[in-house]
């Protein structure tokens, strides 16, 4: 009875030394904070106010606008017509701009709380709304990070 005992306490222990790392990672992401680099400052022109917090998303010569409807959205418009919009920082993707240009394997494990969707730029996914989501999109081939923002 004693050595059955001492079997499943040894059991027990080995289970939870095996699950150690995992928590020492999860709690260096929790108060770590992300990578941190410039953001890129493109040229555009800034006709929204209130202005967004960042405008490394904002592609260069593009004019920055408040959507006409819903506050705390903003939409860079190029001259050619296209469009890309912005949502806030919410899911803390200024912080993890650093990664983009380099492996997905590079990015930091993923705090339990928080949520990331990894998506390959040419595959299909579903097109839902999560502000606070942080999209990370990458091509397929070389797995290089294209682009890292909420939505």
């Amino acid at each position: 009875m004693f050595v059955m005992r001492v079997s499943y306490l040894y059991r027990i222990l080995g289970v939870a030394f095996c699950f150690m790392p995992g928590l020492t990672n999860y709690t260096a992401a929790e108060t770590a904070p992300a990578a941190k680099s410039a953001h890129a400052s493109p040229s555009v022109v800034m006709a929204a106010d209130p202005q967004p917090p960042f405008t490394y998303w904002a592609p260069a010569r593009s004019t920055v606008r408040n959507h006409p409807r819903q506050p705390g959205i903003w939409v860079a418009e190029s001259k050619d017509g296209s469009r890309k919009y912005y949502f806030g920082d919410q899911c803390r993707a200024s912080e993890f701009q650093s990664f983009v240009g380099q492996s997905v394997y590079a990015l930091p494990v993923r705090p339990a709380n928080a949520k990331w969707r990894l998506a390959c730029s040419t595959c299909a996914g579903l097109s839902d709304m999560d502000r606070m989501r942080m999209n990370v999109t990458y091509d397929q081939q070389t797995r290089t990070i294209n682009n890292i923002s909420c939505g």
